[in-house]
């Protein structure tokens, strides 16, 4: 029997086709993306190879973390930083932009905290390996390089959002326990609007709210160091609206039995605002599902402790 040409012709694409799928499928990838904007301080600078002299209120970040069937882990990292534009989310004169390329390893650390993923990313543009906690499977935070988290500032902090957030965001790692007598704690920073206002009618924000500016103070007993008041600074369109009441220390919830979770208002359920406690120096806001909320490019919703 005669075989045609136009018969080879088909059977070689479909083996091309084949051949093609095979190798796609070997190869595929999943694809994280990562975004938010940080301090610019002396470590990040260093660990990002910035000029000390350069000018750096904050940075945004765009990090893309790939993860290849083969194994092989590869991270695209765009940052853009300078000297804050006042009255916007932008820089003077558009900053400057840096673009890294490298691999991660993903790994367990039982000297940060129980349950803890780190992601530690080497390039050759790096001084030292950039190393983040995963919180949850939306919310990530940059550790120093003792794998102590950073704690930001009044503007940014050191988290990163994941860009698409995924369900569960539940917290994934237990809380690191302090044993300070410090009777007075100050916590500050900057988060987005809508998101909480929305959990938050009492907050009476319009829609053009995008971001929220907060200062938290714990006080404590002089004798017992037991939580006792708390004042709350919110400022809503440049006007600061302060709150005052009770605060309570919860020791771990149903679905994280290691969290401590900070509650604001603990008698009044549909007011009440509740915070993971990572460590002394960072907090995380927390949904009424006990969830950290995820951030954007431009806020994470990331307290820090202010320091004297």
């Amino acid at each position: 029997m005669k075989i045609s040409k136009s018969y080879y012709t088909k059977v070689l694409l479909l083996l091309w086709l084949f051949l093609s799928v095979s190798c796609s499928a070997k190869e595929s990838s999943t694809e994280m993306v990562l975004v938010g904007s940080t301090p610019g301080d002396h470590l990040i600078k260093t660990l990002l190879n910035i000029p000390e002299a350069t000018k750096v209120d904050f940075i945004k970040w765009n990090l893309v973390l790939n993860s290849l069937s083969n194994n092989q882990n590869t991270f695209q990292l765009d940052i853009h930083f300078g000297e804050s534009q006042p009255n916007t989310l932008g820089f003077k004169n558009d900053g400057e932009k840096l673009h890294f390329e490298g691999t991660y390893t993903v790994a367990k650390n039982k000297d940060v905290q129980t349950g803890s993923e780190i992601y530690q990313l080497e390039s050759k543009s790096f001084s030292n390996k950039l190393s983040f906690i995963k919180i949850s499977e939306n919310l990530f935070h940059l550790l120093t390089p003792q794998n102590e988290l950073i704690p930001g500032n009044g503007g940014w902090s050191y988290s990163l959002n994941r860009k698409v957030p995924i369900d569960p965001g539940k917290i994934l790692i237990s809380s690191k326990r302090s044993e300070s007598k410090t009777l007075q704690i100050v916590f500050d920073g900057r988060t987005p609007c809508q998101v909480i206002a929305n959990e938050h009618p009492e907050m009476n924000v319009g829609k053009s709210c995008f971001k929220l500016k907060w200062k938290l103070t714990l006080l404590k007993d002089s004798v017992s160091h037991l939580p006792t008041s708390y004042v709350m600074r919110k400022v809503v369109y440049n006007k600061p609206r302060d709150v005052s009441g009770k605060w309570a220390i919860i020791y771990g919830i149903p679905t994280n039995p290691e969290a401590i979770i900070y509650k604001i208002e603990p008698d009044k359920p549909d007011e009440s605002i509740s915070f993971f406690v990572a460590d002394e120096n960072v907090l995380f806001f927390l949904d009424k599902n006990n969830e950290p909320y995820t951030g954007n490019e431009d806020f994470s919703f990331t307290l820090n402790r202010r320091m004297k």
